[in-house]
């Protein structure tokens, strides 16, 4: 053992100190061993041992046997911001790392380890005498209940240390216990009983009581900074007794000094704190279970684990963590309770001495299934729609703020506006959509500049009508007042500039990303889904197909008239398509567009037009065919092809080809000349946003 403590131990009548790391083993773990212990590895998978998979819990289940020994300080001394083994190669190496857990309590002889420590299960409430329910000499209601808390390092690692002196003070001192456990000695298949291993200062003698618990052999576990392991041992007591404390010291300082582990807190909404003391949960028959503690909704949504949801307790330890006390689904306001709702429900019905075991092994939830289990999540949906109530204004102000941080509206309608009265109009805007904005959507930086363009392009329009309804109120009143006209008619203009200017930026974004296309030569889907989404690429006056009711049904009527004639699939877009479309379908004036895109950089060959002739060729029978629909298009037809250029070989498919374009039939335009041509049919809507920026730089106020 450390020679941290200054508990001195004596050998017949001899003083001497506690042997420091790798002391000498009295004698080997062997038949003779007055300490044996078997468990079987069906009893640690049972028992859940496994789920203490972190330092923080493992070290809590120790500090929580400190508590029931009626210790007054517990001082933990471990490597911090490091990893306690290597796992590399598939090869786990013990890296020599200790984490030991000391305290001052009344400790164990030799006799209460092997009567009582020893025994793996056993439910100590139940035992009679004066290590039942209550601790010894405190007679605090005693935390472990399930006998497993010190089997919980093996979650960690594979070798614990037990050193404790305990019992009646004699002249000699406190009667020390000092033996090892060992994980792969222990845990067999077998029923036999494994002798552990004693150590050096067993049945020797020791100034003071107290237990030491030294951790060594590691898994490949980390364990976190010091501040993260303060808040994690925080959540874990309630720390509701003033006669106890928990001290951490870096062992990888040298100069550390201990640090208080203090109570967790949480910072909360104004307005939303319900203290529980006078909310009970009532039982079906009446009856009242007392509960103390308290809800609210933190002012920030969760930054670490520690602070996420609502911890339930029972006899000042953790026995449960819960988000929404197990509600379905669906709920009103159920993203807010989940991402904000915090508080400290202590309960120690929960964990009655006579009562049914509610708490699960790892105390990260309970039984919500149980009698007692159902009570608690009936009150707590009552408690979650009162808390949302007395919330939901402080939150929507607190959406709101962040709304206005985040997307910077107000200096952005102050410098998009020449008119401060627009400018105002805006940002009231702002402060309306925001609050009803949800908290996870304002984390999303698209949706937030999505949200804060339709607020400019509206608070111009707003600002207008506004300033209609005064000029209304004053004509009533006999006064018009030629000022207030001509304020009228400049937020007009505004309010055009912003409508022009919005669907500026639309374009110009759009035509940026079909250049971007051109220039990655990426495939036909990406043409196609673009010019559906946006067809004015074309002609700037076309309208989407899925406005015109008559070229729908031309739409389906071709599909099934290719088919019947050519026994094969064609696709005609008028939208976006699951599937490649063979043709994109726009219309103008009462002419039928039809639009077929090649690959940039692709050059129409033979093969293409040979494809080309027959969907001419079939245009021109479907209209001779069907009259009444061709009158739906009474200036006829065109097919627009988009290549860049042209590679047919055969003489007789150059006349061919030559021949659809005189006629009208065919128009083919290369990518790089669509391109300039969007552009400079576009120019006016860049005059326009520019325009738009002129008047502000203006100073027009």
């Amino acid at each position: 053992m450390d020679t941290s403590s200054r508990r001195a131990v004596q050998v017949a009548g001899k003083p001497t100190h506690h042997q420091g790391k790798g002391s000498a083993v009295k004698e080997s773990a062997n038949s003779d061993s007055p300490y044996q212990l078997r468990i079987s590895r069906l009893t640690v998978d049972k028992l859940g041992v496994k789920l203490y998979d972190k330092a923080s819990a493992v070290v809590a289940e120790l500090i929580a046997n400190s508590y029931d020994a009626d210790a007054e300080k517990v001082t933990v001394r471990l490597p911090l911001a490091l990893q306690l083994a290597s796992n590399a190669g598939g090869q786990l190496k013990d890296l020599g790392y200790v984490i030991e857990v000391e305290d001052d309590g009344h400790g164990m002889t030799p006799t209460e380890a092997i009567d009582f420590y020893l025994r793996v299960g056993a439910d100590r409430r139940t035992r009679k005498g004066e290590d039942g329910s209550k601790s010894r000499d405190k007679k605090r209601p005693v935390m472990g209940r399930k006998g497993i808390g010190k089997l919980a390092p093996f979650g960690i690692c594979r070798r614990i240390e037990v050193w404790s002196a305990g019992g009646p003070k004699t002249a000699r001192g406190y009667a020390v216990t000092h033996f090892f456990m060992d994980f792969e000695k222990i845990v067999s298949d077998g029923d036999e009983a494994v002798p552990l291993e004693v150590g050096s200062d067993d049945r020797k003698w020791s100034d003071e009581s107290g237990t030491k618990i030294r951790l060594t052999s590691f898994l490949a576990k980390r364990v976190p900074d010091l501040k993260t392991f303060l808040r994690q041992l925080a959540v874990r007591f309630t720390f509701a007794r003033p006669d106890f404390k928990i001290l951490v010291v870096d062992a990888t300082q040298a100069e550390a000094k201990p640090v208080k582990v203090d109570p967790f807190d949480i910072p909360l909404l104004p307005g939303s704190r319900v203290d529980l003391s006078d909310r009970p949960v009532l039982a079906d028959d009446g009856s009242k279970l007392s509960v103390s503690g308290w809800l609210g909704m933190a002012k920030e949504a969760y930054k670490n684990e520690e602070m996420m949801g609502v911890r339930i307790y029972a006899r000042g330890k953790i026995a449960g963590v819960t988000r929404d006390f197990n509600q379905p689904a669906g709920f009103t306001g159920e993203f807010a309770m989940r991402s904000y709702l915090v508080g400290q429900v202590e309960a120690e019905w929960l964990d009655l001495d006579d009562g049914e075991d509610l708490v699960r092994t790892d105390r990260q939830d309970i039984l919500w299934d149980s009698d007692y289990g159902q009570l608690l999540r009936r009150w707590g949906a009552e408690l979650i729609k009162e808390i949302a109530r007395k919330s939901r204004e402080p939150r929507r102000t607190r959406v709101r703020d962040e709304f206005l941080r985040k997307s910077k509206i107000e200096e952005r309608a102050r410098e998009r506006f020449g008119d401060k009265q627009v400018a105002r109009v805006a940002i009231d805007l702002a402060k309306k959509f925001g609050g009803f904005a949800a908290e996870d959507e304002l984390n999303d930086d698209v949706y937030v500049e999505d949200l804060s363009q339709i607020i400019l392009s509206v608070a111009p329009h707003q600002a207008l009508m506004d300033a209609f309804h005064e000029f209304s109120n004053q004509v009533t009143k006999g006064d018009i007042p030629l000022d207030q006209m001509v304020d009228i008619f400049d937020k007009a203009q505004i309010a055009e500039l912003a409508s022009y200017a919005q669907i500026a930026s639309q374009r110009v974004r759009v035509i940026n990303e079909l250049e971007h296309i051109i220039d990655e030569t990426l495939n036909e889907n990406q043409f196609q889904e673009l010019l559906a989404k946006a067809p004015w690429l074309i002609e700037p006056s076309w309208s989407v197909i899925t406005q015109n009711q008559a070229l729908k049904h031309f739409k389906n009527a071709f599909e099934a008239y290719w088919k019947k004639q050519y026994k094969e699939q064609i696709t005609l877009a008028i939208s976006h398509e699951d599937k490649r479309p063979d043709f994109t379908l726009v219309s103008m004036d009462r002419r039928l567009h039809i639009v077929e895109i090649k690959k940039a950089d692709h050059a129409f060959d033979d093969k293409d037009l040979k494809r080309l002739l027959n969907y001419v060729d079939a245009f021109e029978r479907f209209f001779e065919e069907n009259p009444d629909l061709a009158k739906e298009f009474d200036r006829g037809w065109k097919i627009d092809l988009v290549a860049d250029s042209e590679k047919i070989r055969d003489s007789t498919n150059r006349r061919a080809f030559k021949q659809v374009k005189d006629a009208g039939q065919v128009k083919r335009t290369p990518w790089r000349d669509f391109l300039l041509r969007a552009k400079k049919v576009h120019e006016q809507f860049l005059d326009v946003h520019d325009l738009s920026r002129a008047r502000v730089k203006g100073g027009r106020t």
